[in-house]
């Protein structure tokens, strides 16, 4: 009898199988739960810093707007009466006292010599010496803001400029204030304001690369050359990067420009600390996926057997009759598989619980935290969609009136229960195939697909009238202004539409707000 070739046996080949497989598909989904969780929390950190980088931005540009606005009253009342040197010592006086945005204050006539300095101080100039700020401002005849410099009294100076004019329209000086960059003042307020936790904090640098303002107030005042954000922020970019900074410490970065003053904001949050809510979460779902994997296995381990069974039966039966012995009739062979519904189902259970998880992560990553709106994530995709099915569709630019006197009265907390409130009345204005959006601070962004002129300037307006006439939280009446603007045949790209809606929105804000303005 020739001898027998020594053969695997089946049960323990698929054993072996399964047992591997669904360890393979254990590190597989737990490898792919890491990965996803770890770049939306790496997406959101950019979002979110770009975010507080474009805040910062806007909360700089209406602090100098402002300054300006108030230099440029002064310089309309000194033009009457130049040579009064009681009204200049006033209006010095006023502008100095009448908030925290400037430090000094200084007027200079056209020929170079100072009328007024208030309060009479060395740091910024005096009837002797001027500062070669005070001269290029002088010089340029035109409101101007001057890179950071160091004054005579060793402090770290940005200088604000208007120029005086007379009502005959010669050239009579300038006035001027000046921002101590190391001392309080409204500017580190406009910035300070929006700093949240978790290791995000915002910088600024002017065209020089000198930093401006920096919560570790040592480094106010030094140079930051080579920093790829400043760079791209300089030259007018809005981002995001991730990138190590000077020391090497990888950083979550956004960055955004100050267009009226050539400086650069970033906004940035170690990648660690974006990352540390990455363990639990790691945590929680090997939490929830294990017992399920566990419980796969033992039903898997007995399927096997399940399974083997009959064939095991049928292998025995050929070789008895190969051996012509008596068999068991194959009809008592126990040759059913349904049991594999079981693997299934215990398959799909765990694949479910995981894919509720990814879809809360997804909610998360695309929704806004504070009013629970769609993000511009969102509304970037459907502009996308609605752009290549090339259906009509309009987009409502709005904006709350006067959001910063609610800020400054009520407190940010109080914002923030406005901004909700403001949302709750979006989501039930919208139309059902609408998509009401928050886009940034007190902006807003309503989505009308399938919906012509006509129609949406109707919506506009019944949200208009709708926030006007609602109680809100802390403020009691609230105003918005509404800027429309609808897909047209020549229109190629979503960004041209939505910046159209901002034109018209500015419109409505130059027009005297709480009105509805429609690009035509």
């Amino acid at each position: 009898m020739p001898r027998r070739l020594p053969l695997f046996h089946l049960r323990p080949l698929v054993l072996a199988i399964v047992v591997l497989a669904c360890l393979a598909t254990l590190g597989n989904v737990l490898y792919v739960a890491y990965r996803v969780q770890h770049d939306a929390l790496v997406h959101f950190s950019l979002q979110t810093n770009l975010a507080y980088a474009n805040k910062v931005a806007s909360s700089i540009d209406e602090f100098l707007r402002s300054a300006q606005s108030r230099l440029h009253y002064s310089a309309t009342q000194l033009g009457q009466h130049f040579d009064d040197a009681s009204l200049l010592q006033t209006q010095a006086k006023l502008l100095q006292a009448q908030d925290e945005d400037f430090n000094s204050i200084v007027i200079m006539g056209a020929d170079g010599q100072v009328r007024v300095a208030y309060p009479d101080i060395a740091q910024v100039a005096s009837h002797s010496h001027h500062s070669p700020q005070l001269q290029q401002a002088l010089a340029a005849q035109r409101p101007t803001i001057s890179p950071a410099y160091t004054s005579r009294g060793n402090n770290l100076v940005v200088l604000v400029a208007e120029p005086v004019f007379a009502r005959d329209g010669r050239f009579l000086g300038i006035v001027a204030g000046s921002v101590f960059l190391k001392k309080d003042s409204g500017l580190h307020t406009a910035i300070a304001a929006h700093y949240t936790q978790d290791g995000t904090f915002a910088f600024v640098a002017d065209a020089n690369r000198r930093l401006l303002y920096h919560p570790d107030a040592t480094r106010i005042g030094a140079k930051a050359s080579g920093s790829p954000t400043i760079e791209a922020a300089l030259r007018g970019e809005n981002g995001t990067l991730a990138a190590p900074n000077y020391i090497g410490i990888p950083m979550l970065s956004g960055f955004a420009p100050v267009t009226d003053a050539h400086w650069a904001v970033v906004a940035q949050q170690p990648r660690e600390h974006a990352l540390a809510p990455l363990r639990e979460l790691t945590r929680k779902v090997l939490l929830y996926i294990l017992p399920a994997s566990v419980l796969g296995l033992l039903l898997m381990l007995w399927m096997t057997y399940r399974l083997t069974l009959p064939l095991r039966q049928l292998a025995d039966s050929a070789l008895r009759i190969a051996a012509g012995e008596p068999a068991e009739p194959l009809h008592r062979v126990d040759a059913w598989y349904a049991e594999a519904a079981a693997i299934r189902s215990a398959l799909l259970a765990g694949e479910r619980l995981l894919q509720e998880r990814f879809g809360k992560l997804r909610q998360q990553a695309e929704s806004d935290a504070l009013t629970g709106l769609a993000n511009r994530r969102v509304l970037q995709a459907a502009l996308d969609e609605l752009m290549d099915s090339d259906r009509q569709f309009a987009v409502l630019a709005l904006d709350i009136d006067h959001f910063k006197r609610v800020n400054d009265t009520y407190g940010h907390d109080a914002g923030d229960e406005v901004l909700q409130h403001l949302a709750e009345l979006l989501r039930r204005s919208a139309r059902q195939q609408d998509l009401p959006c928050r886009v940034g601070g007190e902006e807003f962004t309503l989505l009308l697909a399938d919906t012509g002129l006509d129609d949406a300037r109707q919506i506009a307006e019944r949200i208009r009238e709708a926030v006007e006439m609602a109680d809100t939280p802390h403020v009691g009446k609230l105003t918005l202004s509404i800027g429309v603007a609808c897909r047209q045949a020549d229109t190629a790209l979503a960004e041209t539409l939505l910046k159209q809606a901002d034109e018209q929105l500015y419109k409505a804000k130059q027009n005297g707000r709480n009105r509805v303005e429609v690009l035509v």
